[in-house]
């Protein structure tokens, strides 16, 4: 239980601290403000604020200078930081643009290959499929018609097999060459 009631202390101390903080720099910010404020000597000439202008100790302007110098270095940093991102960002920007560019061009071109418009339908042609049902009709009608002593024929099925060998080449052709 110690543990506990030793973070909210160091906890609640911490609050307080960092509000004593926040309130000493929103004085400092209220002092610089009033020092930083210059008005011209002919708007005070003869009123009672001219005696009264207090006089300012050179630590006070010093810090003044140094903390509008900071401010004036800060900003060209962040000018110099964000001009410099800006150039990064676009570059990258357009190597993206060009990559997806040219991925979609691949994808299209990977879509299309292997598609015959039938009127307006576009349809996937897969050559080794077609071989194969072609075979499959002829098998089927050599058999319907009783051809048998064709069917058990060496010759028969190795030309099945050279057919569908020779579609699957053809595939493999179609797909890995280069269209420009």
């Amino acid at each position: 239980m110690s543990g506990g009631t030793t973070k909210e202390d160091v906890r609640g101390r911490i609050e307080s601290f960092d509000q004593s903080v926040r309130s000493l720099e929103k004085r400092l910010r209220a002092v610089e403000r009033r020092l930083s404020v210059e008005v011209p000597a002919e708007d005070v000439a003869g009123t009672v604020f001219e005696t009264q202008q207090p006089p300012v100790s050179g630590d006070v302007r010093s810090a003044i200078e140094s903390i509008d110098k900071l401010k004036v270095e800060v900003e060209e940093l962040r000018s110099l930081v964000e001009g410099s991102l800006r150039v990064d960002i676009d570059k990258l920007s357009d190597k993206l643009e060009a990559s997806l560019a040219s991925q979609d061009e691949k994808l299209m071109r990977i879509e299309d290959r292997n598609r015959i418009s039938i009127g307006s339908i576009r349809m996937p042609v897969e050559l080794s499929g077609i071989m194969g049902a072609a075979l499959l009709l002829l098998t089927g009608g050599l058999i319907f018609v009783g051809r048998w002593d064709i069917l058990r024929s060496p010759y028969f099925s190795l030309g099945l097999g050279l057919v569908l060998a020779i579609a699957v080449l053809i595939k493999f052709y179609v797909v890995n060459r280069k269209t420009d």
